[in-house]
């Protein structure tokens, strides 16, 4: 059984379904995911919808028999959500039979009927001054080379430090299957205490022909040195040019975020993340497990959310979302599975920050705990993806009791301290018609959605400071009469730049993470065979490199702006491997823009030479690259 889609550019997906079956069958409903909600144009009728799930019934009485064909259209709610690749097409589908039972059909790519490619203007790449990415503060070339042809032996490792950041060197190159490396017969590479204090991440590399010192102070510093050297060694095929790197990052926060919740990532997925991370200099792994598809966190506070909402598909509490299909498919993470991440991510010089979605993308937490809502709200607000009712209450006692258990919980597993609490794409009429919000804001002296918002996000921020935390959170809760959130959080600027310098002007510390520039979840071209969405833009590589963080105009926000972070949305990721073309070669630029100072950041001819021959590194990694077709 399969199932044909195409559209011509009005919107409509005409579906064609080929049965293939020995039993005769009626009563049935073909049940696919999209992106968004859908509603039916001919042919069919809406029976079921969760999201962007749909369950379609043909819309008069019939049966279909082997070799038939039912022929029907659709098209998506929201007018901005009109399909641009193959991405909006149907995932995951399958037949529901009037018993009850189901049947996986096979669905083609969404065909695009005046699709045409367009001719676009190749970009010429120019041989770097360096083969390194990124590019660092200083380098002085010489005129010699040193061969690494028989690899590198590491001496002058004396303190447990030292020797921490040499284990964890072997440990990675072992991972990434980097033979001859490490060798006796290799050139000397000497560790040397910096006498300066270069900072937790600064290092010098200085590279002679018979021996090579890395100089540094702290762990972070000789594992950089390392991973610089490993880089050229890749990139200049082990003969390297002879000279001295000096280097320190411009941010302090250089990030990338995963959604682990439209899409489960097994966690040696996520490890590999993190070795690619490593070798970029990227300092920040923020690991999104919680949103309107999933609980996937294993807490003892509160076991049922994983257990219920962690898997989805037909008969689950989460329906097949995302390409979840008849399922069950999914998964959750446990305490050990967290001790591992955050355990290898500490040895590539990572912190890891959870994030837990307050007040809105709470669905499947509310089809756990319905008492975290008013049930005497009639706002029926409806949130940008199509969830109604998503909002927890902060006028329910249960809300607090659920919060006061839970964040001192999450913080207590993670090392690193910063919790982010989301307050993201607040739905338009939440709390508007619930009778105990109306009370609260009498109590608290509240005027609009906007106060409950921020005396919402305030209290949470307590919680979190007062279990040992500093909270972080989306632009949004940075808004409000009395300064929004405030108490130290770090905000994160994600709807494009303004924002976040309206936050450091405010005062508050920002993470610059606007979606037309580094959100990887977007398409890299307009064109149709393309996977990603767009609603921000399409975003190349240039996009993602020619951009800078702080104005050349207010200087004064570098010491606001901490950092740049890379985002990846996974509602049109499939499999884990599918993520990878997403972020790469993308993240490249994002690790330039977050490290290299403006002055030494590359021009895009440049870089892009650097790219290429930043290649070799993504084919040892076994790591998909986005080619252009």
């Amino acid at each position: 059984m399969r199932l044909i889609t195409e559209t011509d550019g009005d919107g409509v997906i005409s579906a064609r379904f080929c049965y293939s079956g020995s039993d005769e069958i009626n009563g049935f409903k073909i049940c696919f995911s999209l992106l968004s909600k859908c509603s039916a144009v001919s042919g069919c009728k809406l029976m079921h919808q969760f999201g962007g799930y749909a369950e379609l019934a043909p819309d008069y009485s019939r049966s279909l028999m082997n070799g038939d064909e039912w022929n029907f259209s659709f098209k998506y709610v929201f007018e901005r959500h009109a399909p641009v690749n193959v991405s909006w097409g149907p995932m995951g589908t399958f037949l529901k039979l009037k018993d009850g039972q189901t049947v996986e059909v096979f669905n083609e790519p969404l065909k695009f009927l005046n699709g045409t490619t367009k001719n676009r203007k190749k970009l010429s790449a120019e041989e770097p001054a360096l083969r390194l990415i990124p590019h660092p503060l200083s380098w002085e070339q010489e005129a010699e080379t040193c061969d690494l042809s028989e690899g590198f032996k590491i001496s002058g490792f004396s303190s447990e430090t030292q020797n921490k950041v040499v284990s964890s060197f072997k440990s990675l190159i072992e991972r990434c299957d980097l033979k001859g490396i490490l060798s006796n017969h290799g050139v000397e590479v000497c560790f040397e205490k910096d006498k300066q204090n270069f900072g937790e991440e600064g290092y010098e590399l200085l590279i002679k022909p018979d021996k090579v010192k890395i100089r540094a102070s702290q762990y972070t510093g000789y594992f950089y040195g390392l991973i610089s050297l490993l880089q050229l060694l890749k990139t200049y095929n082990a003969l390297i040019p002879c000279g001295k790197i000096k280097d320190l990052p411009q941010f302090s926060w250089r990030g990338q975020h995963l959604d682990c919740a439209r899409h489960f990532y097994k966690v040696d997925s996520v490890l590999r993340l993190l070795d690619l991370m490593a070798f970029l200099k990227l300092n920040r792994f923020h690991w999104h497990m919680i949103d309107d598809e999933s609980f996937r966190l294993e807490l003892t506070s509160f076991p049922e959310l994983a257990d219920k909402t962690g898997m989805r598909g037909n008969g689950c509490v989460i329906p097949a979302v995302f390409g979840g299909g008849m399922g069950p498919t999914g998964g959750t993470y446990s305490a050990d599975d967290v001790r591992r991440i955050i355990d290898h991510a500490a040895s590539l010089g990572i912190s890891v920050m959870p994030e837990v979605e307050i007040p809105a993308h709470a669905k499947a937490l509310l089809k756990v705990i319905p008492e975290l809502r008013d049930q005497q709200d009639k706002s029926y607000e409806e949130s940008v993806q199509g969830y109604v009712e998503n909002t927890i209450n902060p006028a329910m006692p249960a809300t607090w009791e659920f919060l006061n258990k839970v964040i001192p919980e999450i913080i207590s597993m993670f090392p690193f301290g910063v919790i982010h609490l989301g307050c993201d794409e607040l739905p338009q009429k939440m709390w508007q018609k619930s009778p105990a919000i109306n009370k609260l804001k009498e109590q608290e002296g509240l005027e609009s959605t906007e106060d409950v918002q921020e005396w919402t996000m305030r209290r949470a921020a307590g919680i979190v400071i007062e279990a040992g935390g500093r909270p972080a959170a989306w632009e949004q809760a940075g808004l409000g009469k009395n300064g929004g959130i405030g108490q130290g959080t770090l905000i994160f600027s994600w709807s494009g730049k303004e924002p976040g310098l309206k936050a450091a002007r405010a005062g508050y510390d920002v993470v610059m993470c606007p979606a037309q520039h580094i959100y990887f979840d977007m398409a890299h071209t307009s064109e149709t065979h393309e996977v990603g969405v767009m609603w921000a833009a399409f975003v190349s590589m240039a996009d993602a490199l020619e951009w800078d963080p702080v104005p050349v105009n207010e200087p004064e926000l570098e010491q606001k702006i901490i950092g740049i972070q890379g985002e990846l949305w996974s509602e049109t990721i499939i499999r884990d491997r599918d993520m990878e073309s997403m972020l790469a070669p993308r993240i490249l630029a994002l690790s330039e823009g977050a490290w290299s100072t403006p002055r030494r950041k590359r021009k895009l001819n440049e870089f892009l030479g650097a790219v290429g021959h930043f290649q070799s590194i993504f084919d040892q990694l076994d790591w998909q690259s986005h080619k252009p077709v």
